[in-house]
C-alpha cells in the first residue's frame, strides 16, 4: 500500500508482441511531435505521442491512448493522434480545444490534485466535451459552441448539475489557458449553462439509521462497525477506508484523520484528505467502545489464524492480517445490499455524514465546531449545506427570547394575540 500522497499501486500493461523492429515501423512523426503504437493484446494497441521536453521542468511529456482494432486503423489512429498535438503547443498557437484539455490534465495531475477527480474529470472530457468541441480550434471557440454543447446534454437527459460538472471543466481548462497566453479571453465567461436547482439536503432519521446499523451486524461483523463509525463522527467513507490503529487513541477518545483511500487505475491508493488538512474527532463512551469491541474481535481473528496484528494495520479491512482497506467502492455495494434488505432505497451512504451535521445542529452545536467536525475547508459551506437545520435552531432560538422576556403574568401565546 502506498503512503499517504503517494501515487497509485499500478499493475503493470502486459508486454508487446511486437518486436522493437515492428514497433519502430509503426511510427509516426510530424514536425518536433513524434508517435509510435504497440499492440497490448491481440486487436488493442497503445498509441503513445512525445511532445518533447517540457521548458519549465525540462521532463520528457507524453501523452498516450488505448485503441481497439486492426493494424491499419491503428496507424491511421496514430497519424491523427500525432496531428491533433501537432500545432505549437508552448505558445498555444493554433491549438485546439482537445490540446489545451489535455495540457490542463497534465497540470492537474502536477497539482496533485484527487485521482478520483482526475478520473471523474477525464471521463467527462472523452465522453461528452471532446466528441463535440476537441478538434474546435481555441481562437474560434464562442460561447456559442458552449451553449448549443449545454443544449444537446440537456436534450439527451442530462441534469443541470451535470451540465454545469461540464461547464466547470471548460471553464477552469479556459482559465488557464488565459494564464498561459494560449487564449485571450475565458468564453465560458460569456456561455450560459443551467441554474442548479437548490436542494434541502435530506438527512435519514434516527431509525432509519439504527436499523441499517443493525441489518450491517447480521450481514458482516467486519463492515457494521465502519458504518457505525461513519454516524458517529461523519467521517467521509475514503477516510474511513484509510484508518489505521495508530490513528486511534482509545484512552484519550481522539480519531486522528489524515488520509484517504481513493479507487485507481490498477488498485487502491492513499491520498491526503479532502481538504489537505488532517483534523481530530473526539470520540465519546459509545464510539470508544465499539473501537474496542471492534479490535477485540479483530485480535481474535488474527490469532485463530495462527498471525499478529501489524501495529499500523487498517481498522477495516476484507483481510484478518489486515494490511489492506476495504476498496471504497465496494463499502457502497454494501451498504446498498444493507438498505435494500431494510426497505429505505433512498438513502445513500453519504447521507450518514449528513445525518451527523443535523443531528449536531439540533442539539445546538455551533456552526464553527460542526465545520471541525466533519472537515469542512470553510464554515459558510456547513452554513450552505444545512441551511435549514440551522433555521430550525433559530426558532428554537426565538422561542427561548420570547420565554425570557415575556410578562409574568403573560404567558408568550397570549403576547401574541395582543390580548
Amino acid at each position: 500500500m502506498a503512503g499517504a500522497g503517494a501515487p497509485a499501486i499500478l499493475l503493470p500493461i502486459s508486454s508487446s508482441h511486437e518486436s522493437s523492429h515492428e514497433r519502430s515501423r509503426h511510427a509516426a512523426t510530424m514536425g518536433c511531435v513524434r508517435g509510435s503504437k504497440r499492440q497490448i493484446r491481440l486487436g488493442v494497441w497503445e498509441l503513445r505521442v512525445s511532445l518533447g521536453n517540457d521548458p519549465a521542468t525540462g521532463k520528457l511529456r507524453q501523452l498516450s491512448k488505448t485503441f481497439h482494432g486492426g493494424s491499419r486503423a491503428a496507424d491511421a489512429a496514430l497519424r491523427e493522434f500525432v496531428d491533433q498535438q501537432a500545432p505549437g503547443r508552448a505558445d498555444g498557437v493554433g491549438a485546439t480545444v482537445g490540446q489545451l484539455l489535455d495540457r490542463w490534465l497534465e497540470e492537474c495531475e502536477r497539482l496533485d490534485l484527487s485521482p478520483t477527480t482526475i478520473r471523474n474529470y477525464k471521463a467527462q472530457i472523452t465522453r461528452t466535451i471532446r466528441p463535440r468541441l476537441g478538434k474546435l480550434k481555441l481562437s474560434q471557440l464562442t460561447a456559442r459552441h458552449l451553449d448549443d454543447l449545454y443544449g444537446a446534454m440537456k436534450d439527451a437527459g442530462k441534469s443541470p448539475k451535470t451540465i454545469r460538472n461540464h461547464h466547470a471543466i471548460i471553464s477552469a481548462a479556459l482559465h488557464q489557458g488565459v494564464r498561459w497566453g494560449w487564449v485571450r479571453t475565458n468564453v465560458a465567461e460569456q456561455a450560459k449553462p443551467p441554474r442548479v436547482a437548490y436542494h434541502r439536503v435530506q438527512a435519514p432519521s434516527v431509525d432509519v439509521v439504527r436499523d441499517v446499523i443493525e441489518e450491517a451486524e447480521r450481514r458482516d461483523p467486519r463492515l457494521a462497525p465502519l458504518l457505525m463509525l461513519a454516524a458517529l463522527t461523519g467521517m467521509r467513507r475514503g477516510e474511513l477506508c484509510a484508518l489505521r490503529w495508530t490513528d486511534i487513541d482509545l484512552t484519550r477518545g481522539v480519531i486522528e484523520v489524515a488520509r484517504s483511500v481513493v479507487v485507481v487505475e490498477g488498485g487502491l491508493a492513499e491520498k491526503s484528505t479532502k481538504t489537505d488538512r488532517s483534523r481530530k474527532v473526539a470520540l465519546d463512551p459509545v464510539g470508544v467502545a465499539l473501537l474496542t469491541a471492534h479490535r477485540a474481535h479483530v485480535d481474535t481473528w488474527i490469532t485463530e489464524a495462527g498471525g499478529k496484528l501489524d501495529p499500523d494495520a487498517f481498522v477495516f479491512s476484507p483481510f484478518v492480517e489486515a494490511r489492506t482497506p476495504f476498496r471504497p467502492d465496494n463499502v457502497t455495494s454494501f451498504f446498498i445490499r444493507v438498505r435494500d434488505q431494510v426497505g429505505v432505497s433512498g438513502v445513500r451512504l453519504h447521507d450518514l455524514r449528513h445525518f451527523t451535521a443535523t443531528q449536531l445542529i439540533g442539539a445546538g452545536v455551533d456552526v464553527r465546531t460542526v465545520a471541525d467536525f466533519l472537515g469542512h475547508s470553510d464554515p459558510s459551506l456547513t452554513l450552505r449545506v444545512y441551511s435549514h437545520a440551522i433555521e430550525e435552531r433559530n426558532r428554537a432560538a426565538a422561542i427561548v427570547m420570547g420565554q425570557v422576556l415575556a410578562a409574568k403574568d403573560k404567558k408568550p401565546a397570549e403576547l401574541a394575540s395582543g390580548s
